[in-house]
C-alpha cells in the first residue's frame, strides 16, 4: 500500500480525485478524513495534514515571563512539540501497513519543513517503508500524474533552511517581545510583539510617517487655461507648471483675462506599450490590493483557489513560463467560458508568444490552470478572474496609443496641452484591471488662432509624501530583502492584528508603534534596519543549497542577540517612561469640542459598556456611542470631518475590518458604514 501524505485536506482531496483509478471511499478519524483509492496501479490511502504538524517552542520552564529569564532563552534548545495530534495519530495508524510513502505537501521550503515532520511520524512505526516527494506545481490530474511517475528524493537541505528561519525567528522574537512588553508593563493579550521582519517593516511605515509629519508645505500657484475650438473646451496648463516664485505669479495674473491663444506646435507620437508580465506572487499581491483586497486576505484565497485546482501554485519568484507549460491547453480551457472566449479566439489565430520577466527554478508564475467547477463566492471569483485576465493579457498584442503635445501662446507665455488616445487596446482589452484614461483633444492645426474662454489661477500647497499602501510595502520588501514570498503576506497581517498599523489600504502607524521603533532603534540599527534580515535571508539559502549547516546559522544568530539584549537591559528605565507615555496616547480619540480636554476610551464601571468621554468630566458631560460588540482599536488615521481618530471595528465572527467615524455629527461616514454592512 502507497500512504500519500497532502499538505491539507482540500488538497488531499483533490489529488485523490484527479488521480484514482478506481471509485473513491473516504472514511473520517475524528476530525481528519482519509481518502481510498487505486492510483498507479496500487492501493493508495491519502492522508491530509493542518499544515505543520509540529510546532517549534521553548520549554516550559519559560512560561513565565521575567526578565532574569531573558538570557537564559538566547542560549535554550528548542523543542519541536506535536501540534495536531488528531494528524499524528491517523499516519501513524496507515503507517505500518504501507511499503511506500510519498510526501505531496507545497514544493516549497515550508512545504518540505511539512514534510519531513509526517516523515519523522512514520519512522517511528515504520523504518523500512521507501520515502519519496512528488514535486508539481498545479493541482491538475495531467502534472499531477507525471509528478507521481517521476518520484523524487526529500530535500533535507530544504527543510533544514525552514527550520532555520522558524527557530531564529522564534529566539529573536521571543526574547525582544519579552523585553519590550515586560518593561511597558504590557502583559497578557496586550502583548508588544517583535519580530525580525516584522520590526524592520514596521520600521519603514513608521519612517514614512514621520516623513509626512516632520513635512513642511510649501505655497505655490498654477495657471490653466481653457480654450475653446468649436464646440469643444479643453485645458493648457502654463509651461512650468508649479509655480514658487511670486513676483512670477504676479506677471502671469496680467494676462488672465487675454482671449487670443496662437498655436505655435503640435506634437504627436505613437507610444507602444507590452503587455504585463506573468504574475510572480509580489506582483500578484499588489494588483490584488490595487482593486481593493487586503494583501493577507487575496493570498488567503488564492491558496484557496489552488487547493482546489483552478490555479497554479500561487508562492513564486518566476515572471517566465517554462517552455514545459502548455500554454495552449490553458487556452483551451478558458475559451469554454464566454468571459473570455473572443479574447482567447483571437490570440490562437496568431502566432503565440508571451511577455517574459525574470526567471526562477521554483514554480512557474501564477496563472489558471481549468475553469471552476463550482459555483465560486465574489471575492473567489473575482481573484481568478484576476489571475485568468491577466495569463490572456501575457499572450495578447501590445497596445498603440496616440500622445499629442499642443504648445500654445497666450500674451507671450507658452501654455502646454496634453492629449492621448488608445490607437489599438491590445492587450487592454482583456485586462480590465489596468486603468487608462483617455484625454482626447480635438483637431487643431498649428498656426491655429483659438478662443480663450478664461485663465485659472490656484493658490496651492506642496503635499507630504503618502504613506505605504499594502502593495507598496510588498514591494519595498521584496527589494529589500526582508521576508520571503511566502511569509510577507503574513508580516502584514500580524501587524495589523497587533494594533501597529491600520487595517486599511493605507499603512498608518499607531503611537505604540512609533515608541517600540523609537526604542529598539537607539539600541539596534541592526534590529530595525533590513540588514540583518536580509543577511539571515542569505544565510538560508546557503542552507538549501548545502553549503551551510543549520546549527551554525542559528549560533550565529544567538550571538548577535546577545550583545542587542545588553544595550537593551542597559537603558530599561529610559526605555519605560517612553512606552508608557506612547501607550496612555493610544486610547485617546482627540480633542472634545465642547471643553478642549481629551477625548479618551471609556468603559463603565456599572454597566461595563464602553464609549467616548471627556477627561474634563465631570464638568464636561460630552461622548460619543461606540460599538458594544466586537472588537474595536482606535485607528491612527482621522476623520477628514471633524478630525478625531476613527475606530477599527469588526466583528466577532468577522474577518473584515470596517473603519469609521463614531462622531453622530459625520452622518456621511455613518452612511458609508452601514452601506458596507449591508
Amino acid at each position: 500500500m502507497q500512504l500519500i501524505i497532502a499538505e491539507k485536506s482540500t488538497a488531499a482531496e483533490t489529488i485523490a480525485k484527479n488521480l484514482a483509478e478506481t471509485k473513491i471511499r473516504t472514511q473520517e478519524f475524528g476530525p481528519v478524513k482519509v481518502w481510498f483509492t487505486k492510483i498507479n496501479g496500487e492501493d493508495a490511502t491519502v492522508i491530509p495534514l493542518k499544515g505543520h504538524i509540529k510546532n517549534v517552542k521553548y520549554p516550559d520552564t519559560f512560561k513565565k515571563w521575567n526578565e532574569e529569564t531573558l538570557m537564559k532563552m538566547v542560549d535554550s534548545a528548542l523543542v519541536y512539540a506535536p501540534s495536531a495530534e488528531e494528524n499524528i495519530e491517523v499516519i501513524k495508524k496507515f503507517s505500518e501497513g504501507a511499503d511506500k510513502v510519498i510526501i505531496a505537501t507545497d514544493y516549497d521550503t515550508e512545504g518540505e519543513s511539512i514534510g519531513f515532520e509526517a516523515i519523522d511520524v512514520v519512522k517511528s512505526k515504520n523504518k523500512t517503508a521507501k520515502i519519496y516527494r512528488s514535486v508539481f506545481s498545479s493541482l491538475t490530474t495531467k502534472e499531477l500524474s507525471e509528478a507521481f511517475n517521476n518520484l523524487q528524493k526529500p530535500n533535507k537541505n530544504l527543510s533544514d533552511s525552514a527550520d532555520a528561519r522558524r527557530e531564529i525567528d522564534l529566539i529573536l522574537g521571543a526574547v525582544l517581545t519579552r523585553f519590550i512588553s515586560l518593561a511597558a508593563e504590557r502583559l497578557g493579550n496586550s502583548f508588544l510583539s517583535i519580530g525580525r521582519v516584522q520590526t524592520p517593516t514596521l520600521a519603514l511605515i513608521v519612517e514614512r510617517d514621520a516623513e509626512r509629519r516632520a513635512f513642511k508645505p510649501e505655497k505655490f500657484w498654477r495657471f490653466i487655461a481653457k480654450i475653446e475650438k468649436g464646440k469643444n473646451i479643453f485645458e493648457a496648463e502654463y509651461s512650468e507648471g508649479r509655480i514658487f516664485d511670486e513676483n512670477k505669479t504676479k506677471k502671469l495674473e496680467k494676462i488672465v483675462k487675454t482671449k487670443k491663444a496662437d498655436v505655435k506646435k503640435v506634437e504627436k507620437k505613437q507610444r507602444k506599450v507590452s503587455p504585463p508580465k506573468p504574475f510572480n506572487t509580489t506582483a500578484f499581491l499588489r494588483s490584488a490590493a490595487a482593486i481593493g483586497f487586503s494583501v493577507p486576505n487575496a493570498m488567503r484565497i488564492v491558496q484557496g483557489l489552488y487547493m482546489k485546482g483552478y490555479v497554479s501554485y500561487p508562492r513564486t519568484d518566476s515572471e517566465a513560463y517554462p517552455p514545459t507549460l502548455d500554454l495552449n491547453e490553458i487556452l483551451n480551457e478558458l475559451r469554454k467560458s464566454k468571459s473570455y472566449e473572443k479574447v482567447v479566439a483571437d490570440i490562437i489565430s496568431k502566432p503565440l508568444h508571451s511577455t517574459k520577466g525574470k526567471e526562477a527554478k521554483d514554480h512557474p508564475p501564477i496563472h489558471p490552470v481549468k475553469l471552476p467547477s463550482e459555483k465560486l463566492n465574489p471575492q473567489e471569483a473575482r481573484i481568478f478572474d484576476l489571475v485568468a485576465r491577466r495569463f490572456l493579457a501575457t499572450l495578447s498584442e501590445e497596445s498603440y496609443e496616440e500622445l499629442i503635445n499642443i504648445k500654445l501662446d497666450i500674451a507671450g507665455n507658452e501654455f502646454i496641452a496634453k492629449g492621448s488616445r488608445i490607437i489599438s487596446p491590445g492587450w487592454r482589452e482583456v485586462y480590465t484591471f489596468s486603468k487608462y484614461e483617455e484625454n482626447i483633444l480635438p483637431a487643431i492645426e498649428e498656426g491655429e488662432t483659438l478662443t480663450v474662454k478664461n485663465i485659472d489661477e490656484s493658490e496651492e500647497q506642496t503635499s507630504p509624501p503618502g504613506n505605504y499602501s499594502q502593495g507598496g510595502i510588498l514591494k519595498i520588501m521584496e527589494e529589500l530583502n526582508l521576508g520571503t514570498k511566502a511569509t510577507r503576506p503574513e508580516i502584514l497581517k500580524k501587524l495589523m492584528e497587533r494594533r501597529y498599523i491600520s487595517a486599511s489600504r493605507t499603512l498608518i502607524p499607531s503611537e505604540v508603534a512609533f515608541a517600540v521603533i523609537e526604542n529598539i532603534k537607539k539600541v539596534s540599527d541592526e534590529i530595525t534596519g533590513p540588514g540583518l534580515t536580509a543577511t539571515i535571508e542569505k544565510e538560508m539559502k546557503k542552507i538549501e543549497e548545502g553549503e551551510k549547516k543549520k546549527e551554525d546559522v542559528v549560533n550565529e544568530s544567538r550571538i548577535m542577540l546577545k550583545a542587542v539584549l545588553k544595550d537593551l537591559q542597559s537603558k530599561r528605565k529610559e526605555i519605560k517612561e517612553l512606552m508608557h507615555k506612547a501607550l496612555l496616547q493610544q486610547y485617546i480619540f482627540g480633542v472634545c469640542p465642547k471643553s478642549g480636554g481629551k477625548l479618551k476610551l471609556v468603559i463603565s464601571k456599572k454597566s461595563h459598556k464602553r464609549f467616548v468621554g471627556c477627561s474634563d468630566y465631570p464638568k464636561c458631560h460630552f461622548g460619543m456611542p461606540l460599538p458594544q460588540s466586537g472588537y474595536i482599536f482606535i485607528s491612527p488615521q482621522t476623520c477628514q470631518k471633524c478630525g478625531i481618530h476613527m475606530i477599527e471595528w469588526r466583528g466577532k465572527e468577522s474577518r473584515r475590518t470596517y473603519i469609521f467615524c463614531v462622531n453622530p455629527a459625520c452622518k456621511t461616514e455613518k452612511k458609508k458604514v452601514t452601506a458596507k454592512k449591508k
